[in-house]
This record gives C-alpha cells, structure tokens and sequence, in this order.
C-alpha cells in the first residue's frame, strides 16, 4: 500500500469518526483546511491524548476544552451532556479552535474571558 493511499485511508478514518461523533460535513471540510486542526484530531485518534502544539492567537486545544467545560457547566450533570462523552466535547473543542483560527473575534473573546464570559452561576468567583 503507497503512503498516499495510508493517507487516504486514515483520512476515511478520521472523517467517519468525526461524522459519528455528530459532526457534519461542513465541520470535515474545515478540519482538512487546517492542517493544525487535522494534526490534533490524528494525534487524538491515534493516542487519546491532546497534541497541543497548534495554538493559534495563543488558544490551544485545551483551552478550548477549558472554556467548552466551564461553559458548559450548568449541563454538566445530565447524563445526555458531554460530561459522558469526551469525545463530542474534543470533537466541539476543534470546532472552536477552527473558529479561532478563521479570526472568530468573538469566539477568542469568549475563551480569553472577556466581557464576564464563564461558564459559573456563582457571582462569588
């Protein structure tokens, strides 16, 4: 098997993943355009652990977990949320750090912590 068809194979991969995973084909096809973003979901699929090497505006794939996880607080006790799977909130993690790395000011606002932005329903913190 040549290295371009591995490639294409892993690709496959990849996509069904991300496709059951929820994700559409709209989201796939901003995957692949970002070679940081397709770094990080290979490394992921491959290790289960996060790469973290691409970081654009300073942003890396786990700040965005971060941020999906404290803004997602108040949901996190259902069991039908993300707190039972981890890979849908990777999976709405690289959705943010693609939205990061097309210049989504509002989004990076959002991760920094701007404009009171936090997932907590305490004032006290």
């Amino acid at each position: 098997m040549s290295d371009l068809n591995i490639l294409q194979n892993d690709l496959n991969i990849l996509h069904d993943y991300i496709i059951s995973l929820g994700g559409s084909e709209e989201l796939w096809s901003r995957i692949v355009s970002c070679e940081g973003v397709l770094a990080e979901l290979y490394y992921w699929c491959r290790t289960g652990q996060l790469l973290g090497k691409y970081e654009p505006e300073g942003i890396s794939i786990s700040d965005c977990i971060a941020w999906q996880v404290d803004h997602f607080k108040a949901y996190m006790d259902r069991e039908e949320n993300n707190r039972w799977h981890r890979e849908r909130l990777f999976v709405q993690s690289l959705e943010s750090l693609l939205d990061v790395s097309e210049g989504r000011a509002d989004v990076l606002a959002k991760i920094r912590g701007e404009g009171g932005e936090s997932g907590t329903d305490r004032e006290d913190v």
